[in-house]
């Protein structure tokens, strides 16, 4: 689970997501708490044998109940926890 900020965004979608995959991470996802987003991608290979990542799920605030990790479908995880963010 990547939380983004302005300064790694672009590396955590490019070659951070392209790395974990090359290193057997079958799940990735990129919370933007900006927008209040998840973005869970998985990965596949391709017919050259090359992994790769794919959007399995956007979830947002409509689809909140969906947030599951897919490896782990015990493992609860809430949207609205995820994105509690206390004041100080």
């Amino acid at each position: 689970m990547e939380v983004l900020s302005d300064a790694t965004e672009k590396y955590d979608r490019t070659e951070k997501m392209e790395l974990y995959g090359k290193v057997g991470v079958s799940e990735y996802w990129i919370v933007d708490w900006r927008t209040k987003t998840v973005e869970i991608y998985m990965y596949d290979f391709n017919e050259k044998g090359e992994i790769y990542p794919y959007l399995y799920k956007t979830i947002t605030e409509n689809n909140k109940d969906e947030l599951k990790i897919i490896m782990f479908p015990n493992f609860k995880i809430l949207f609205d926890e995820l994105f509690d963010i206390a004041e100080m």
